[in-house]
């Protein structure tokens, strides 16, 4: 029986740059050193592998599309998710991978609106214009290499994301320092992929975020519904924690409503202020991790170790953290430990420090670190409070030049991407600030405050409140933004936002 008519050249070429796909390849000619690994078993690797394909094959579907016309917009891109039965959302991930493959060209288009309530600029999105470079994907060297390019370029945030899905366990992040065993690396791209600082579409991530088919403007917190200041009501959590014991509260109830089987954290190494990142298996666990650590902890590392697929997951951590696991949801290749994440708790972070840079802030308060009780950032100065209850503090300006190069690329205080958002500036000593994001990180919040397990009040209520935090969340953005220009006039790679 003939095939003519049945199969289209569309879809043969499109079979062709798929199978042609080095990422594809490389997982294809990889199969025996990763299963070898025992990172994933076979099941696993042929649900990653076809997941692979799948998305390739709708990606280069996208670029035949584009292929067809001098140029596009988004009026264009609906047409094509509704040809696919897509939603735009994923077709505008797709478009951002073409992007970054350097197989299009993309530039999204904003009118600036004044916002009369504050008398300030705002940028509205218009439109999308789009320009294929009609080659063949075969022409373009490979984007996906090993992250060392990102360690190198000093711009890891650390996450740890990388070192959680290498499917041959070759990557290892030591105080926020990455290294490659290239003896065992298969060039497969997956740490390039998910890494939250090769590419990140923030645009998308917005978004999902938002949950709305339209791209929303620019914000300085990210987008939440409701905002509040708290504080715990669990005594065993109060006597420990930095600031209003939100983030543990969250773990504790769920892992008390055995709504979770595992949480990813922070606690403390044996070495004094060193934190390491730790799988909480309990209520009891999250009592290790209470209190803020200033100094670098790859939390994300850990993911590999639940690649059942039944754990549920709650993950604690910093904003690139959040930011890697909204990326591995928008481009999800089913890898178990990624899927298993049911919340992603975010707390604030302006910046982190090696733990020589905190040793150091030590010496320069002439305070032995094995003596310090707790550390903290308030009214622009970085505080230690010693175990005999002494205080000592140091302008952050005068330390500066001791935090991570990495960060200074980080555009995100707030933890953007997470379900819930929890820090302490804009709430009074003692409370933390509390931005509820999505139905998730509301259902969360709402079920601590059933439980009689905080107190709770809108954030309007309290001083110095939501304009305090807008503004320092505006000067990180300033910040990132300047940093990012200095690195491309010094033709140093950075982030693509």
């Amino acid at each position: 029986m003939s095939l003519e008519g049945k199969i289209s050249r569309d879809l043969l070429i499109n079979i062709a740059d798929t199978l042609d796909s080095y990422r594809v390849r490389v997982l294809i000619d990889a199969k025996e050193e990763i299963l070898d690994s025992g990172i994933y078993n076979e099941e696993q690797y042929y649900i990653i592998l076809f997941k692979m394909v799948e998305d390739e094959m709708k990606k280069y579907s996208l670029y035949q599309y584009l292929n067809q016309i001098e140029s596009g917009d988004l009026k264009l891109l609906k047409e094509f998710s509704k040809l696919h039965s897509l939603e735009l959302v994923k077709t505008l991930s797709l478009l951002e991978l073409l992007h970054n493959e350097k197989l299009v060209k993309v530039e999204y288009i904003f009118d600036n609106a004044i916002d009369e309530t504050n008398e300030s600029e705002e940028k509205i999105f218009k439109d999308i214009a789009i320009q294929s470079n009609k080659i063949s994907p075969s022409e373009i060297k490979s984007i996906y290499e090993p992250v060392k390019v990102i360690f190198d370029s000093k711009i890891c945030s650390g996450c740890g994301l990388c070192v959680g899905i290498c499917p041959v366990n070759c990557i290892e992040l030591n105080n926020g320092c990455g290294r490659i065993d290239d003896d065992k690396c298969i060039r497969c791209g997956l740490c390039y992929y998910f890494c939250p600082r090769t590419y990140l579409p923030v645009n998308i991530l917005n978004m999902v975020q938002e949950h709305t088919s339209q791209i929303p403007p620019p914000s300085k917190v990210g987008f939440f519904s409701e905002a509040y200041s708290a504080r715990t009501k669990i005594k065993e959590i109060s006597d420990l924690c930095q600031d209003g014991g939100i983030s543990s509260t969250c773990l504790y109830y769920l892992f008390d409503q055995s709504e979770i089987d595992y949480a990813l954290g922070a606690s403390m190494s044996e070495n004094p202020w060193r934190p390491e990142p730790l799988l909480m298996k309990s209520k009891r666990d999250v009592l290790l991790t209470t209190g803020t650590k200033y100094v670098n902890n790859p939390n994300l590392s850990l993911m590999n170790k639940i690649n059942g697929n039944t754990q549920r997951l709650a993950i604690v951590g910093v904003p690139c953290m959040m930011q890697a696991l909204l990326k591995s949801e928008i481009y999800d290749l089913h890898i178990p430990s990624q899927n298993s994440v049911v919340y992603r708790i975010g707390i604030f972070c302006m910046e982190s420090f090696s733990y020589e840079s905190f040793l150091k802030i030590c010496e320069l308060l002439k305070v032995n670190v094995e003596d310090v009780k707790k550390a903290d950032i308030n009214k622009g100065k970085f505080f230690i409070y010693t175990k005999d209850e002494e205080e000592f503090n140091i302008p952050i300006k005068d330390i500066t030049h001791l935090a991570r190069e990495d960060c200074e690329v980080c555009y995100d205080l707030t933890s953007e991407s997470a379900d819930i958002s929890i820090g302490s500036i804009g709430s009074p000593s003692g409370w933390n600030t509390v931005l509820i994001r999505t139905q998730k990180g509301k259902i969360l919040y709402e079920a601590l405050l059933k439980n009689d397990l905080i107190e709770s009040k809108s954030l309007d209520t309290v001083k110095p409140g939501l304009p305090l935090l807008e503004k320092v969340a505006a000067s990180k953005k300033k910040k990132c933004s300047t940093h990012i220009a200095k690195k491309k006039t010094e033709h140093i790679r950075t982030p693509s936002y």
